[in-house]
């Protein structure tokens, strides 16, 4: 037997020595990022492999050190999806080698920082276009400036949505048939006016038209009512245009409420009205103007707004209409920055909020389409009468599935509950009528109410609502690619790249296998095309396990059901049994995956505007507020602090080359078309 000089310990340290001298360097913390690359990244896209059309090493030759790569440059593109990639832990697969953390972190900020030119030092927050007022945000501003409670936004054309949503600046334009609907109902609003306040006294006022008229009636002294004329419209001209009025615009509406008033049967109300339809009319109504804040071109290409932009942001944002007086007060006052947690705070308090809980998910979550999908009721439940599927389905049991997923996005962010409890909470709002569709006892009336749920009981969550089991739908048939799809873009933030030209529909391949064939049997044969493998193997996992329910989100329960294989696993490696055990991944494993998803699709639907590979640092600030204690809540809060939301890009910086956001037109569509509805 062999021994070592010195002793065991010395003869141990001896076998470590020997054995350390044979093993290649050590790759810590200072292994370049490039040499991380081709060692994590090279059997798939190095040295003539070039999966995916991505030839890393071509990348890396090109790239100039120093020298970032410039926004538009044919590799720009390939770079910054890289850089998502590593971002998701999508890539390397999970079959392959890992990067630590700190390797994974070295190579996000290489990519971010050397080749894409990122400095979160020198933040660049963006350039949103001057945003026209979409129809929801044209009502709601038309009201409370006018007091004047009419639904506007049906008698104006369906806004086009960017990025999932209507309020993108880029594709909300103004084409000649909307301007003619825009005079058409300032003109309507202003004769509203007229008519309310024709004959009342001063005492008489509804508190409505006060807001149009805070001095009160014209006063009986002639002396007095140039003045006052000047002080009321030029209260309503800051407040239909959220900002200070100048002399010159007070001046204009003064001549427009003096014809009114000049002209036979002429009064000091129908000249206000005048005003009102001028003002209603005015770009500067219909457009959201931002200024930049006083000296704020000395701080390079990150520029404060002004407050009182600043102001519009933050309403439109939480209550899809103009600021209050208190915002316009604070904001007068050079305060607003100062005050903005304990605003946030105010505003989702207040039930004006409800428009952002009904604006944000009804888009992201697409509970707007739940009560107009078109469905085989006949086929999907098994009963003999449309009839008495449409009583089983019906309307009230629709408008229910749309509110149960909004008033659990507002319970958790009022309550001050973590934003994972919209995947794994055990409580949901029910009234009779959905409870009933659903299967839970013991729920009784037609008042929605929140309801806690055994564990017998198999709801709970956001994957479970039937409002996004029903969007995720076809007419006939439930739809895993769909829901799959559905879960990786809203939830995880990853999502499938479009399908390549020439593939079968499913039916088609449904027909080349015996009847009884399963779902996951279809979709097995489905994917067998390589060039559908990729994207199937990350949606379709999702998508089964979600196949307990059907198209319209009733639980399976009969014996053929129960033999459904809900089994699967992600991308990432993590493997789930069923839909329970999927939403625990997404809220544990996987949870900085939902939170930045939610924290994008946020800052997009506050900034109106897609967003950028340099937001990046913005959405990461954010994300290490958020996992202190993952309130939905500090999301919103840190949604409002981050520089893209309080600044725009200074005037005189260049505007590095983006994509523009692609339109989509509000039509009749499947689910997965966007559509704008009231």
């Amino acid at each position: 037997m062999a021994t070592f000089p010195g002793g065991i310990r010395r003869g141990l340290q001896w076998v470590v020595v020997m054995v350390l001298a044979v093993l290649p360097a050590a790759r810590g913390g200072d292994e370049p990022p490039r040499k991380l690359l081709a060692r994590f990244c090279g059997e798939c896209h190095f040295d003539g492999a070039d999966e995916g059309g991505v030839a890393i090493d071509t990348l890396l030759a090109a790239a100039s050190p120093g020298k970032p790569v410039k926004p538009g440059a044919p590799e720009h593109a390939a770079w910054v999806n890289l850089w998502k990639n590593l971002r998701a832990d999508t890539m390397p697969p999970a079959d392959e080698p890992q990067p630590s953390t700190g390797e994974r972190q070295r190579l996000l900020e290489f990519v971010s920082r050397d080749v894409l030119g990122v400095d979160p030092k020198r933040p660049d927050p963006g350039h949103v276009v001057l945003r026209r007022l979409n129809r929801v945000e044209y009502g709601n501003t038309v009201r409370d400036l006018t007091g004047i409670d009419e639904n506007l936004r049906d008698d104006l054309p369906a806004d086009d949505t960017g990025y999932g949503f209507d309020t993108i600046g880029e594709v909300l334009s103004v084409s000649p048939l909307l301007m003619e609907k825009y005079l058409e109902l300032a003109g309507r609003v202003g004769d509203r006016v007229a008519a309310e306040a024709a004959g009342r006294k001063g005492d008489d006022y509804p508190a409505k038209l006060r807001r149009l008229f805070p001095s009160g009636p014209q006063p009986e002294d002639p002396a007095a009512r140039p003045e006052h004329l000047r002080r009321t419209l030029r209260r309503l001209a800051e407040r239909a245009f959220r900002r200070p009025a100048d002399d010159a615009t007070v001046k204009r509406l003064v001549a427009v409420a003096e014809a009114a008033m000049a002209e036979p049967g002429g009064s000091f109300e129908g000249g206000i009205a005048a005003a009102v339809t001028a003002v209603l009319a005015s770009p500067r109504f219909l457009f959201r103007v931002e200024d930049e804040a006083a000296a704020a071109t000395q701080l390079g290409i990150a520029v404060p707004i002004d407050e009182f932009a600043l102001a519009s942001r933050l309403s439109y944002f939480l209550w899809s209409t103009m600021p209050d007086d208190e915002l316009f007060t604070v904001a007068a006052a050079g305060k607003l920055r100062a005050e903005l947690p304990r605003q946030v705070e105010r505003m989702l308090r207040d039930r004006r909020s409800d428009a952002f809980v009904r604006n944000f998910v009804g888009q992201w979550l697409q509970t707007r389409d739940v009560e107009a999908l078109p469905f085989d009721v006949r086929r999907v439940l098994g009963v003999k009468e449309r009839e008495q599927g449409e009583r089983i389905f019906s309307d009230e049991v629709r408008r229910a599935m749309r509110q149960e997923t909004e008033m659990l996005f507002g319970h958790v962010l009022r309550e001050g509950l973590a934003a994972t409890d919209l995947l794994v909470g055990r409580s949901t709002f029910l009234n009779e009528p959905l409870a009933r569709f659903y299967g839970v006892p013991d729920v009784k009336g037609k008042e929605m109410r929140l309801v806690s749920l055994g564990d017998d009981v198999p709801r709970g969550g956001l994957l479970t609502h039937g409002s996004m089991l029903v969007v995720t739908s076809n007419p006939t048939r439930t739809s895993p690619v769909k829901r799959g799809l559905f879960i990786l873009d809203n939830l995880l933030g990853t999502p499938a790249p479009p399908a390549p030209p020439g593939v079968p529909p499913l039916d088609e391949v449904a027909a080349a296998l015996p009847k009884e064939a399963t779902m996951r049997e279809l979709m097995e044969r489905h994917r067998r095309d390589p060039l559908c493998s990729s994207c199937h193997a990350r949606m379709d996992p999702l998508g089964l396990a979600l196949e307990r329910y059907n198209a319209v989100g009733q639980w399976r329960a009969d014996e053929a059901a129960a033999k459904i294989d809900t089994s699967g696993r992600l991308i990432t490696g993590e493997r789930f049994a069923d839909v329970r055990e999927l939403s625990a991944v997404i809220a544990g494993p996987r949870r900085r995956d939902f939170h930045r998803c939610l924290a994008e699709k946020l800052l997009t639907y506050a900034l109106g505007r897609g967003l950028e590979y340099f937001d990046g640092p913005a959405v990461d600030t954010i994300l290490e507020e958020l996992d202190k204690d993952g309130r939905l809540d500090a999301l919103v809060q840190g949604v409002v602090a981050s520089a893209p939301f309080q600044m725009t890009r200074s005037r005189a910086a260049a505007s590095p080359a983006k994509p523009a956001a692609k339109a989509v037109p509000a039509k009749p569509g499947p689910p997965s078309a966007t559509k704008s509805k009231p």
